[in-house]
């Protein structure tokens, strides 16, 4: 019962994240392809830090006629719009995006690049204490951290 509710509420995330992206797209004037569809699509339901090569592969494998153009812009959009968010990917290797835009931390390996999401049950908290402390109006939240992950510590 649990996995099943955790399932349900993981697939009406993903949902609301994909029309928020087409919405915002819509918003910017675009028209909605299935390309750009299939790029909100694969953006909502990745759980990993994707580089723009990354999502174009993988919007490749279900269109292969997509340009790049048309998936680099439609990743710019969203950033624009703060649909999604640019991360430096670590050790040199260009940008990554962070797709949940909720308050969270990022741990970023300084090996391999790989990047982390962590929850963090006071981080509303710390949110309302800066409001409170300087009257500024977050519409963003990002913590970062940076060090060596389990798996590169293992292999060293």
């Amino acid at each position: 019962m649990i996995t099943q509710t955790l399932s349900t509420s993981h697939h009406a995330h993903v949902q609301s994240r994909y029309e928020a992206m087409l919405g915002a797209l819509r918003k910017a004037n675009y028209r909605i392809t299935p390309q750009r569809m299939a790029v909100c699509q694969f953006l909502a339901e990745t759980r990993s830090h994707p580089t723009p090569s990354e999502i174009y592969h993988a919007v490749k494998a279900q269109f292969p006629t997509i340009s790049r153009a048309t998936v680099y812009n439609t990743v710019a959009v969203l950033k624009e719009v703060g649909e999604i968010i640019e991360l430096p990917a670590g050790n040199g290797a260009g940008v990554r995006y962070e797709t949940d835009i909720t308050p969270h931390v990022n741990l970023t390996c300084t090996r391999c690049g790989r990047i982390y999401d962590v929850s963090l049950d006071n981080l509303d908290q710390v949110m309302q204490e800066i409001d409170q402390q300087t009257e500024f109006k977050l519409t963003s939240f990002h913590i970062e951290g940076y060090g060596v992950c389990p798996e590169c510590q293992r292999d060293a």
